[in-house]
């Protein structure tokens, strides 16, 4: 007797299983679609014809998906258009770096709907810092039209404990820090944390233009530091305390200057914003910020272009440490650099060349991100869906009749 009531038990949780796993794919493929019809489904999914139906009866009663008139198939013959709805598939996404934090509302295509930007004034280990994001969120979410099905945090470059401890690297060395159940807890929403670079690599994989269905995307974030998101068919390296792609600190000069990780020459003592800024120190005419050192350098001042065309010769050493650590198809370059445009990216491409062997060179893209989005932004949204997606059954809440 107790072994048919396990068999049923786990016959049941078998089709619970199955289901889940055909509504994420559903999901996935209406995402990728855009308009489309429950047949053009059934043919892209494998699925039969009555799962379709059974699955998209569901969304449509709890509002994921919505009809949107009729399609004209082959032979003439019409179907019921249907997509995924926008206004309910939205997420709050905040992104934070060491001057400002970004709120926004982002949906499952990637479209962001609402934005706004806070500056930071204090150190980020303050902790008035996130009781600050914490109280603006919460303001954030009572204007929002439509409740978000979660909430995403970009943080710069933490080493995750676990699911609520993270540590941060500061000027004071690391320090650790703990809100997870905090925002849960104000906000009434369930909340993803990841790395920026890891956000940033979900964005590309999700939303990026290059046709990759399988292997491994890099993307690399610059900007207040140096940082890798390592993407494995559509899964985010993280390694055991989530601190894998940390190739700011990866040491390319053992007796280079000490950083503040205790670590000796640092990819980003060479190649951050403030690295490559503080290197102009010694010009005649003062540059005050990175966008005015991007639009020096574009217009081809020398001084400045023999400072940058440095820090591209060391980034490329990494991008190469990167290519010999996890053969990438692609590497995508977002953040600052994006600002210093081609010229930059052709003397980092320079550097890789003659820092690894031919045949790996031949066989690895680097380009800077096609998104008019920061990726470390949009990606939040990639990062939530994932993880809602693994138990989709929370999406079915039927909406309330009117």
């Amino acid at each position: 007797g107790v072994l048919i009531v396990r068999t049923l038990e786990n016959g049941e949780k078998s089709l619970k299983n199955l289901r889940e796993s055909n509504i994420a794919l559903i999901i996935n493929l209406m995402r990728k679609l855009g308009t489309c019809s429950r047949a053009e489904l059934s043919k892209a999914s494998g699925l039969v014809q009555s799962t379709i139906t059974s699955i998209i009866d569901s969304l449509i009663k709890s509002g994921v998906v919505i009809e949107t008139g009729s399609l004209t198939g082959g032979r003439g013959r019409r179907s019921i258009a249907i997509q995924l709805n926008a206004e309910k598939l939205i997420v709050l996404g905040i992104r934070v770096t060491k001057n400002f934090y970004t709120l926004s509302l982002i949906d499952i295509f990637g479209e962001v709907q609402e934005i706004e930007k806070h500056p930071i004034a204090q150190r980020l280990e303050d902790p008035r810092v996130f009781e600050d994001i914490l109280q603006t969120s919460s303001e954030f979410l009572d204007k929002a039209e439509h409740k978000p099905v979660g909430v995403g945090l970009a943080l710069p470059g933490p080493y995750f404990i676990n699911e609520d401890n993270s540590l941060f690297l500061t000027d004071e060395g690391w320090k650790k820090f703990s809100f997870t159940r905090k925002f849960e807890d104000r906000l009434h929403l369930p909340v993803f944390i990841e790395q920026d670079s890891n956000v940033g690599a979900m964005g590309e994989w999700w939303f990026g233009n290059s046709e990759i269905e399988q292997g491994t995307k890099v993307f690399i974030s610059s900007g207040d530091g140096v940082g890798a998101g390592i993407v494995v068919d559509g899964k985010i390296q993280r390694g055991a305390l989530g601190a894998a792609g940390e190739i700011g600190h990866m040491s390319i000069n053992f007796e280079g200057p000490q950083c503040q990780c205790g670590n000796k020459g640092c990819l980003e003592l060479y190649c951050s914003e403030q690295a490559i800024l503080a290197g102009t120190e010694s010009l005649p005419h003062a540059i005050h910020d990175f966008d005015e050192l991007a639009e020096e350098y574009r217009a081809g001042n020398p001084a400045v272009a023999e400072i940058v065309n440095r820090a591209a010769e060391m980034f490329g050493i990494g991008i190469a440490n990167i290519v010999y650590l996890f053969n990438p198809g692609v590497v995508i370059v977002g953040g600052s650099f994006k600002k210093l445009g081609v010229p930059f990216l052709d003397q980092v491409n320079i550097s890789v060349r003659h820092h690894i062997y031919p045949f790996f060179y031949q066989n690895v893209d680097l380009q800077f991100t096609s998104l008019d989005q920061d990726p470390c932004l949009i990606g939040i949204a990639a990062v939530v869906f994932d993880r809602i997606l693994k138990n989709p059954l929370t999406l079915l809440e039927e909406e309330p009749s009117a």
